[in-house]
């Protein structure tokens, strides 16, 4: 579904005579009764309050101001007449409405705008006073800028100033939609340019066709008094940006630019999820896209131990060997005891160390593994000569021949999975299958651990057998995992919120870590493990945003 973008998009402009004005604004109306678009897309918890009854609250009364009366107004600060409707479009698709006027229609929207209008003008400035910016307050409404100047012939230094701003409450979508604002007002600026430096251009050809090679600043210059240029500088009146770009159908064009922008804004951005594993596609039809064909030199391993730390990495293949492709092949290799002691170190954080002389079976099987997690979770060193320490990666690909630590061997934080290569088969090349050709490596699980994995088992290794020995197809495998993944997520995310409270003793504390392990997340003390592991899945950004959500 395609969000939409409450926001108001205005241009405003530097009057000489009366200071920072707003001249056109466009809104979307999603319905009738949808008169406050721009407080909507606030948390509930940051929302304005709705004043369409009674008198303002005092919090919001330096921002119910009433628009400038007409007579108070010049031409520059004019874009549409008191007699005059605006300007809509109706999407019928969305149903959405766009109009487009003067000022808004809801007082606290133009008290909004008017602020976010001085603060471009006149407060906040970017480096050589054109271009773009972002500002806002924490909790209030955030605004992009782009400011830029128009020649006009007649004003003060040859120019004036106009900015178009966009003001919405969220600001994490504002600064997303950065490139894509920059990159179309810059195309409308510059077509406004343009426009502007055609009349002025033109006017500067008539007044040195009447006045000589003289312009009218030095003409002006010549004459003594400053009273006389006071006179001259009142009778002269502001123009009209119509009258500026020598277009009558100005407002018109922006009118229909501006609802471009906020329809198509509200499209580029949709729905995802914030955190969690990435929703790709493991299994054959997958692996085969994420799989490098390589030929195996001696420079091979060389390139896997130099390859930077990532949950990204190419796998190794080389014609004629096998490799693993699913977690349902490793499961029915080593047997379901094996596979619940290597699967636990691996969910729980332990690092894991293939140790093998095929580079293709040892880097498939850690492509294999760690589906089992999070790829936030992932540190993987493919294949290496030496061995690395855990802080280094938790996924280790080694050779045979590097040797192990002595705290390694009998740590029950690290488990081994070691690959007996087969004896070389008489048996012509493509005679045997893939999956007979797995079946005569031999695959060993040590740990220095001394525990029953199959006695106490943490709940989601009952659901990951269950789901592996339930003969189902691999594509029905892949969406099991990828559900169980993004339902064990959702309770690390309830688990850190509960973390980060305060005011309980210990006694409290742990009482109610209990109470949400068994009523709530429905999970076993052997999962606990699991879950605080998985919390590194989760990024600083959305970290704060739960702490900030309801």
């Amino acid at each position: 579904h395609f969000r939409r973008m409450n926001a108001i998009i205005a241009l405003c402009h530097f009057c000489e005579g009366h200071g920072p004005c707003i001249l056109f604004c466009t809104q979307a109306f999603h319905s009738a009764h949808d008169a406050q678009l721009l407080m909507d897309s606030a948390p509930p918890d940051k929302r304005l309050p709705h004043t369409s009854q009674g008198e303002p609250e005092s919090s919001l009364e330096s921002l119910m101001q009433p628009p400038p009366k007409s007579s108070d107004q010049c031409e520059a600060c004019r874009s549409v007449t008191d007699d005059h409707p605006g300007f809509m479009s109706h999407d019928t698709t969305a149903q959405i409405s766009y109009i487009s006027g003067q000022y808004p229609e809801q007082p606290q929207l133009y008290g909004i705008l008017r602020h976010a209008c001085v603060r471009s003008l006149n407060c906040e400035v970017c480096p050589g006073r054109e271009g773009p910016i972002v500002f806002g307050e924490e909790g209030g409404c955030h605004t992009f800028s782009y400011t830029y100047n128009l020649q006009d012939s007649q004003a003060r230094g040859f120019s004036r100033l106009y900015s178009f701003i966009v003001v919405m409450m969220d600001r994490v979508f504002l600064i997303n939609l950065w490139p894509f604002f920059v990159k179309h007002f810059r195309t409308l600026i510059d077509e406004l340019k343009s426009k502007a430096e055609a009349v002025f251009t033109r006017e500067q050809d008539e007044l040195k066709s009447s006045h000589g090679t003289r312009s009218l600043r030095s003409s002006l210059s010549s004459m003594p008094g400053p009273d006389y240029l006071r006179c001259i500088r009142t009778n002269q009146s502001e123009r009209s940006l119509v009258e500026l770009c020598g277009d009558k159908e100005v407002f018109v064009y922006l009118h229909k630019y501006f609802v471009f922008l906020l329809k198509a804004g509200g499209q580029r951005m949709t729905e995802c999820v914030v955190e969690g594993p990435r929703r790709t596609t493991s299994g054959p039809e997958a692996s085969h896209e994420s799989t490098a064909l390589l030929d195996l030199t001696d420079s091979t391993a060389d390139m896997l131990e130099k390859q930077v730390l990532s949950h990204e990495f190419h796998v190794v293949r080389v014609e004629g060997q096998p490799s693993f492709q699913t977690l349902h092949q490793l499961f029915q290799a080593l047997g379901i005891g094996d596979f619940l002691e290597l699967a636990y170190h691996t969910v729980k954080g332990d690092q894991v160390i293939v140790r093998g002389n095929d580079v293709a079976m040892v880097t498939s099987l850690i492509n294999v593994l760690k589906e089992l997690v999070p790829e936030s979770c992932c540190r993987i060193v493919p294949f290496s000569q030496t061995y690395k320490e855990s802080f280094v990666c938790n996924f280790l690909g080694l050779a045979v021949g590097a040797t192990l630590p002595h705290h390694v061997v009998e740590s029950e934080y690290h488990v081994l999975l070691d690959i007996l290569s087969p004896l070389k088969s008489k048996e012509p090349q493509g005679a045997a299958s893939d999956e007979a050709l797995l079946h005569r490596y031999k695959l060993m699980v040590y740990s220095g651990g001394a525990r029953n994995v199959e006695q106490k088992c943490p709940l989601y290794l009952k659901r990951l057998t269950s789901l592996l020995s339930g003969g189902l197809s691999e594509v029905l495998i892949t969406r099991g995992l990828r559900a169980l993944k993004e339902e064990w997520m959702n309770k690390v995310k309830v688990l850190y919120k509960f973390s980060q409270m305060g005011g309980l003793d210990v006694p409290q504390r742990n009482d109610r870590l209990q109470r949400l392990l068994n009523e709530v997340l429905q999970v076993t003390q052997e999962d606990l493990p699991i879950l605080q592991n998985w919390r590194s899945a989760l990024s600083k950004e959305y970290k704060a945003y739960l702490m900030h959500s309801n």
